[in-house]
């Protein structure tokens, strides 16, 4: 597959994972739909079907020709004719828009009348909320919930649909909390046209929106075209839309695209958590591994009222056991986007608890159903009066007491029994991911795996040799001391040890590279470390 993301600027890859990009989908994109002996038609291919019908009629435009079919024939019979040519009833979403659907975005512009994007994201098991009502803009709902405003209405809202010349020249002024919020969100939002020509009066409407309010402080915009023409090109970036122009046959723009978004979700996915909340090195050091990387980190999905009881009192069974805990809250500041994060940490996290005992615990978990077909790794908690959809119910794999204060003996054993199995399992070959790692020349990735495991040896041994199973659950430069204390390390090793973290965090904070043969005598002392603690406990 070709790198299609070197025609991307940074900048423009910047603000996509930064949570600075805004699509705006129009009508070419529904051209990618599955319709069987049919086609979809373009804005311009529409007006000129329904100009047709129109006795003694002479082609103007699109939108001239649906204003003129509204005249002679009701707008009735006009919706009535959309429904028929857009294939309302048997058009699906094709792998255009299942690729697209993957994207985190969390707000979506389009100013198509169908349903193939809520459709498609339907399809990929992510929540999607239409708007097309000025009243609706106002309210928020918690989770990872895909926002979709339908400025220009659609087939099942025939009355808000703007696609005459009159809906046109009415529509700032019918409509100006819509126009106002469009022109807020791109002040601050790049915009992605998607699916758009000029020559389309929605690409137009927008675009006259944004500039009469910013004037020349309008942000640059973004489209990409397959092959696109010296003259074409020009004619966009007149109006401050730049073209991401990918070498190829148009004729293969679906599957370009698909390529195209695949290859933007990898990199927002590798990207986007590069800044966290949390800055402990051991939850950091996890996140910076290669995503193919055996990793230690438990992702823990929760409600927001059961957070503080999880770390207090299942976080530390996690950690006995040489698991990294980390929360939605560990990773998420406000203004990110939450599916991306969401999205990025899942793939990253060996094993996940979720307990989905609340609707937007429940949208998250839809992510991970989503994203993970093999739910081994993955324990589904609820609480006994959580009302989960049917299909769900064979996931769920513990029932938590609803008084988190009371009953929870059983419930922690019994979660506590999930970790000895799932650390039995993986611990070989953790154990060998340093190894490993070294092996394929990744350098910076092998010390910091061989770090952790240094760090979980040292605290599993001196765990089994106290009565008091969170006493060395504390920072590796205290393990460290307490390693030289009792004579398992001398001063000079103990002092090669902090130097050794000193590189590790340097890899993790600074992003700091770290050459072969430091590496390879970094990772071959850890193991010879090691072999001694194991003949000493």
């Amino acid at each position: 597959m070709p790198d299609y993301l070197a025609y991307f600027p940074k900048p423009f890859l910047d603000d996509i994972v930064c949570n600075r990009c805004i699509p705006i989908i129009g009508a070419g994109f529904s051209k990618n739909a599955i319709s069987p002996g049919k086609n979809m038609p373009l804005w311009d291919e529409l007006g000129k079907s329904l100009g047709k019908m129109i006795p003694d009629y002479q082609y103007l435009g699109a939108v001239d020709a649906i204003s003129a079919f509204e005249h002679e024939y009701t707008r009735v019979k006009l919706v009535e004719e959309l429904n028929k040519m857009l294939h309302i009833n048997s058009a699906q979403p094709g792998v255009v828009h299942t690729s697209f659907s993957r994207l985190p975005f969390e707000l979506v512009l389009t100013s198509n009348f169908d349903f193939l994007l809520e459709r498609g994201y339907e399809m990929v098991g992510r929540y999607c909320r239409p708007i097309t009502e000025e009243d609706q803009l106002s309210i928020s709902l918690d989770g990872p919930v895909v926002t979709l405003l339908k400025f220009h209405g659609d087939l099942h809202h025939p009355s808000r649909m703007i696609m005459t010349e009159d809906d046109y020249s009415l529509f700032i002024s019918k409509y100006p909390l819509v126009a106002t919020f469009l022109a807020n969100i791109l002040i601050s939002k790049t915009a992605w046209f998607i699916g758009y020509s000029l020559e389309d009066p929605d690409f137009r409407l927008i675009w006259q929106i944004i500039g009469d309010r910013l004037g020349k402080l309008r942000r640059l915009a973004y489209t990409i075209k397959i092959s696109a023409s010296a003259h074409e090109i020009a004619r966009f970036e007149r109006r401050g839309v730049k073209v991401i122009n990918i070498p190829g046959n148009p004729n293969n723009y679906a599957s370009i695209l698909e390529d195209v978004f695949h290859q933007i979700r990898e990199y927002w996915a590798n990207n986007t958590l590069e800044a966290t909340v949390k800055t402990e090195e051991d939850v950091l050091a996890e996140l910076m591994l290669p995503k193919e990387a055996k990793t230690r980190t438990c992702f823990f999905l929760l409600p927001r009222e059961t957070l503080n009881f999880y770390r207090k009192e299942i976080f530390p069974i996690a950690e006995k056991f040489g698991f990294t805990p980390i929360s939605s809250s560990d990773i998420i500041s406000p203004g990110d986007s939450v599916s991306a994060k969401l999205s990025s940490i899942i793939e990253r996290s060996e094993f996940l608890v979720l307990d989905i005992s609340t609707r937007s615990t429940m949208l998250e978990a839809g992510i991970v159903f989503a994203q993970r077909d093999d739910l081994q790794n993955i324990l589904v908690i609820k609480d006994p009066e959580a009302d989960l959809p049917l299909e769900w119910l064979s996931k769920v794999t513990l029932i938590r007491p609803s008084n988190l204060r009371s009953d929870m003996d059983e419930f922690l054993f019994k979660i506590e029994n999930w970790f000895i199995i799932l650390s039995e399992k993986m611990q070989p070959e953790l154990d060998q991911e340093p190894k490993r790692l070294l092996e394929i020349k990744e350098y910076r990735s092998a010390v910091i795996s061989a770090i952790a495991l240094l760090e979980f040896q040292l605290r599993q041994r001196f765990i089994r040799n106290t009565n008091d199973d969170r006493k060395y659950n504390s920072s590796l430069s205290s393990l460290i001391r307490q390693a030289e204390k009792i004579e398992l390390v001398n001063i000079e090793e103990a002092n090669k040890l902090r130097s050794w973290v000193e590189i590790r965090n340097n890899a993790i904070h600074r992003q700091g590279s770290v050459n072969g043969k430091v590496a390879k005598q970094i990772v071959n002392n850890v193991y010879l470390i090691i072999e001694r603690i194991e003949k000493r406990w």
